[in-house]
């Protein structure tokens, strides 16, 4: 049975949406390759001399994906698969330019992860604008993260594509970042199967802001996927949870949250002050933390409330046994974290549930229990400074700082 042309979202989607292939140089020397509809990997013969030419091609025969050639070659059109292309004296292998592709993914899909290989996609733009680089274009992956692809100012010195890839492959930006000079790379305006999203274009501008301020506007598939916010580890095994003598309550429920970690990033074991309280009066948590506050000369503390917990956070970094002996005097519910995990996390995030919807607001800042003493005396972290920002709650200023401006966040499945 043949598929329904007037309902395919595919051919929908070629239709309706315009193809430009304008950022992608020497269009007639590249070779092009799809997955069909039937998840055939396959080489679109012909050479496409235009984006309209290629568009037919796409309405016609609706693949899965798409993808075209990082490197030009003298005729595209007999290009065979990577393995059969290793002499370049054949007519098939002559290379004419190469371009430098950077494939950028932080797994698994998620709004939070997309926002870490957005970062890493700026820090390789400013590498890259630094080393002289040409920029041919930026674009949404439409899955994972990002592809970003330079010309390539060596040329065809090194003629051997394959030891060309290799001396690409030499570049050094970051451990968080790929090269990837794969010889193919999906076709920005087409669709990735996995997702339903467009490959789409990105302007400077859009990769400098975040990813939610822009993602909604990207191309994509009637029915595709909905990129959760976060990412959470897998459900563990029942074994590996309760033991025989423990009794599972399944009226309890799964939901996901964010926590904010204490460890200060860029130091040797120093930690800020995060404190959590559950079921307590709030007063009384106050008047504790107040005497925390003129025993341990702490900073000023951020109080938060969310439910029925309230969370605190001094900026004063301090060493571990410090840090356990202020958790013990002040009764936080969270003392025995830094035993078992060399760290304490709090929740400052909203409870989501597995539909992705809200079913508590994050951590709500409500009070400043100020130190003004200790301002001028103790080294703050940077990083949790930058979570308050984030948090939209503008710290004190203190003038002593150090860390590096970064905080980590620990996403997790909790029952409530």
């Amino acid at each position: 049975m043949g598929i329904n042309s007037i309902s395919d979202p595919l051919e929908i989607f070629y239709n309706d949406n315009e193809l430009d292939l304008s950022v992608i140089s020497d269009l007639s020397r590249r070779h092009f390759r799809i997955i069909s509809s039937h998840g055939k990997f396959l080489k679109i013969k012909d050479r496409i001399n235009n984006s309209d030419q290629l568009k037919k091609k796409l309405i016609n025969l609706r693949p899965k994906d798409v993808y075209y050639s990082t490197s030009t070659y003298l005729n595209p059109t007999t290009v065979g698969p990577r393995g059969k292309e290793r002499s370049i004296l054949t007519k098939s292998g002559i290379v004419m330019k190469n371009d430098i592709s950077f494939d950028l993914d932080r797994e698994p899909l998620s709004i939070r992860n997309l926002e870490k290989a957005r970062k890493d996609c700026k820090r390789l733009i400013d590498f890259m604008d630094g080393k002289g680089y040409s920029l041919k274009y930026i674009a949404f992956s439409g899955s994972k993260g990002f592809h970003v692809i330079y010309e390539d100012k060596e040329g065809v010195s090194i003629a051997d594509p394959f030891e060309r890839e290799m001396e690409i492959k030499g570049i050094s930006i970051d451990s968080a970042i790929t090269v990837d000079t794969r010889r193919i790379i999906r076709l920005p305006g087409t669709i990735n199967s996995k997702t339903g999203y467009a490959c789409t274009l990105l302007t400077r501008s859009q990769i400098d802001q975040p990813i939610i301020n822009w993602i909604s506007d990207i191309p994509r598939l009637s029915g595709s996927v909905k990129i959760p916010s976060f990412t959470w580890p897998k459900f563990l095994a029942l074994p590996s949870l309760f033991s025989k003598k423990t009794k599972v309550t399944p009226t309890k429920r799964i939901v996901y949250t964010t926590f904010i970690t204490s460890s200060v990033l860029g130091t040797k074991g120093r930690h800020a002050v995060l404190l959590s309280f559950k079921n307590r009066k709030f007063a009384r948590v106050i008047r504790k933390l107040e005497k925390a506050i003129e025993t341990y000369r702490l900073t000023d503390i951020y109080v938060f409330r969310s439910g029925n917990e309230i969370q605190a956070i001094s900026l004063k970094t301090v060493q571990r046994n410090r840090y356990q002996k202020i958790m013990d005097f002040v009764g936080s519910n969270c003392n025995t974290q830094l035993e078992k995990f060399g760290r304490v996390a709090v929740r400052m995030g909203p409870l989501v549930n597995s539909a992705m919807q809200e079913i508590q607001k994050p951590a709500e800042f409500v009070k400043l229990l100020k130190s003004f003493g200790e301002r001028e005396k103790n080294y703050v972290s940077a990083g949790h400074i930058l979570f308050l920002e984030r948090h939209g709650v503008p710290s004190v200023e203190y003038p002593l700082i150090h860390g590096s401006a970064e905080f980590k966040l620990v996403d997790a499945e909790i029952k409530v």
